[in-house]
């Protein structure tokens, strides 16, 4: 592995470990907040929309939604279909998001203070650039 590689690797379990904390003193998790993440800017969806949204197995996916169905954050309904489940935020998750949102907002806004906007645009850039090339080497393009 190159060092660029692996440095990329390490940022990235230090950033979930760094957003992780803003959720001190809550009954979620970074991996749950990527969920009501999800499920409040897009509505119901699957559990297979959300696999495909979050990039994630089927395995961890499933352990998350029960623990935030055990938690009364979301609720499963049959679909129009009802051949699958949508999911959904219940009241209660749609309660507690806005306390959620804050607490992120908050961490990854000291974050971007410390980059300043210009740094902040050319991350962006390079990491939606090195994104796409994944992507493309995971489809054999």
């Amino acid at each position: 592995m190159s060092l660029t590689f692996y440095h990329i690797q390490q940022l990235s379990r230090e950033l979930g470990q760094y957003l992780n904390q803003a959720f001190a003193g809550e009954d979620i998790s970074l991996s749950h907040w990527s969920v009501i993440f999800q499920l409040h800017y897009h509505g119901a969806m699957t559990q297979t929309e959300l696999k495909n949204r979050l990039n994630i197995e089927a395995p961890p996916l499933s352990r998350t939604l029960r623990k935030l169905e055990d938690l009364g954050y979301i609720e499963k309904h049959s679909s129009t279909d009802k051949r699958t489940n949508d999911i959904h935020l219940s009241e209660k998750g749609q309660i507690r998001y806005p306390v959620w949102e804050k607490a992120i907002k908050e961490a990854e806004d000291r974050l971007r203070s410390g980059l300043g906007k210009e740094r902040e645009r050319s991350l962006d850039l390079h990491v939606k650039e090195l994104t796409g090339l994944i992507r493309k080497e995971k489809e054999g393009k």
